[in-house]
């Protein structure tokens, strides 16, 4: 994407400040806002460890990282103080790396981040933002998390897409970009951890198959939490009951909650102060979203130490 480092064009800190006075439907404007162009590096929040990264502005995620200070504040806040200094952190579906760099500050130099990205465009972006930054502690794979070994076909974004999120494991009606890229499993992945902090899944429809491969460190408690991205649509598409995810975690004794989305969560988000628990609702919530966001604690685990 970026060739050299470019600064960010002096209009951009006018607008971030603009954004940032308005009192309600900040994010509803950055959505709705479509530039044609607009690339340079730009920086995470200060307190989430503001870590350098490409900023495409078409890429509507990365426009609301640079305007606005965070992309999903409520899930933002949950992942940042699930990551403890010196632990570990697996991010499935890393696209750019948002959620892996602000990962890689909360662990710190003695922690570990592990972040899994089969498109191969974001996989270019992913490497490149990390070695933007002095982040040792990231792994990088280009594999996708998966049920069992092998060799999967992933559905890639369309190159003028704005929401660039959404490559997925394909089906027999895929058109547009497709990859073969490889799969394993989390368990394996995580073998030699005694513990994971958080595991951050968002594989676009292939949830199901992602805790399938984390069945015995789920058994084991050996992944103190779980932020699950669910998308009940694409799930239904590959014939799977969303349910059934629910399920698993529920079987070994995992404890959930839905990751408020509302507008008031994500303005109270915004505050590094705002408790854990003030951006929960009760698990049984998950069912009034188009992709619930979830959060699942292990047997022992404690909302007070997030």
């Amino acid at each position: 994407m970026l060739s050299s480092v470019r600064h960010e064009p002096l209009w951009v800190p006018i607008v971030r400040a603009i954004v940032s006075r308005v009192p309600r439907g900040k994010y509803a404007i950055v959505s709705h806002w479509r530039p044609r162009t607009g690339e340079f590096v730009a920086r995470l929040a200060g307190d989430l460890g503001g870590a350098m990264f490409e900023c495409d502005l078409t890429d509507v995620i990365a426009r609301e990282v640079c305007l606005t200070g965070y992309y999903e504040p409520p899930v933002t806040r949950v992942v940042q103080r699930l990551a403890t200094r010196g632990g570990t952190v697996l991010d499935a579906g890393a696209n750019w790396g948002y959620f892996t760099l602000l990962a890689a500050s909360a662990v710190g130099d003695q922690g570990h981040v592990i972040a899994l990205e089969p498109d191969p465009r974001h996989f270019a972006s992913l490497t490149r933002n990390i070695a933007m930054n002095p982040f040792a502690q990231i792994t990088p794979l280009q594999i996708a998390a998966g049920s069992r070994d092998g060799i999967v076909t992933l559905a890639g974004y369309a190159d003028d897409a704005e929401n660039r999120g959404v490559s997925r494991i394909a089906d027999t009606g895929s058109v547009g970009h497709r990859f073969d890229v490889p799969c394993t499993t989390i368990d394996r992945l995580t073998a030699s951890s005694a513990r994971m902090d958080v595991v951050k899944i968002d594989v676009e429809g292939a949830e199901m198959d992602a805790l399938a491969g984390m069945r015995d460190g789920l058994a084991a408690a050996r992944y103190a939490a779980v932020v699950l991205e669910l998308h009940p649509g694409l799930l239904r598409e590959h014939g799977v009951d969303p349910e059934a995810c629910i399920g698993v975690l529920l079987a070994h004794g995992y404890r959930g909650w839905s990751i408020d989305l509302a507008p008031r969560a994500y303005r109270s988000a915004a505050a590094p102060d705002t408790p854990t628990q003030a951006l929960l609702r009760p698990v049984d919530e998950w069912r009034a979203s188009a992709w619930p966001h979830l959060l699942w604690l292990a047997p022992g685990e404690s909302l007070v130490s997030c």
